[in-house]
């Protein structure tokens, strides 16, 4: 049987980071970037036509296609875990129906931004993107996930300002549910 874990997290706060470490300890592992699902800005401005894309929202990504291509994943069954990593993948529920397991990374105002900074983005962030569309969008998938709006289990948080305790408590679960399948 294979486990689906679902990360999902504040911009910036390490879920890529964090599942690429874990594939590269654990070949057993398979992880899916939601950030590859991004739509075209052509293709974005369908589900945008009378205001600025905002690409904090799932009309902003191909969610259909990587919840059909997590199912083939699952069906080819060449993995014991897959994992699911995105800011939008626990506030999707077809895709959140597939998870057997889903942890949250918090991130606070002021790591985000610095991160943030640090990034290049196609668009380009415009002026008050971050203070105005990304922060309060991230406030409100942390505040659904709390309330449990999509998820049906529990849901493990981790503080983004420790990535080494957030990568330990992550391989932890992967060795733990590896360890149950022998």
């Amino acid at each position: 049987m294979t486990v689906i874990i679902g990360i999902g997290g504040g911009t910036n706060s390490g879920k890529t980071t964090l599942c690429k470490k874990v594939t590269e300890i654990f070949p057993e592992v398979f992880a899916f970037n939601q950030d590859k699902y991004f739509k075209t800005v052509e293709e974005a401005k369908i589900s945008f036509p009378d205001c600025d894309i905002n690409w904090e929202k799932c009309e902003a990504l191909k969610m259909e296609e990587l919840v059909k291509d997590v199912n083939d994943k699952i069906k080819e069954n060449n993995f014991q875990i897959i994992i699911v990593e995105g800011h939008l993948v626990l506030n999707y529920p077809p895709l959140v129906k597939l998870f057997d397991v889903t942890i949250f990374i918090t991130i606070d105002y002021d790591l985000a931004y610095r991160r943030r900074l640090t990034r290049t983005y196609d668009p380009p962030d415009g002026i008050g993107y971050f203070e105005n569309i990304v922060w309060p969008g991230y406030l409100s998938i942390l505040e659904e996930v709390k309330n449990k709006v999509f998820t049906k289990s529990k849901t493990i948080f981790l503080d983004a300002c420790d990535p080494d305790a957030c990568y330990h408590s992550v391989a932890d679960l992967v060795q733990s549910y590896l360890c149950s399948t022998v």
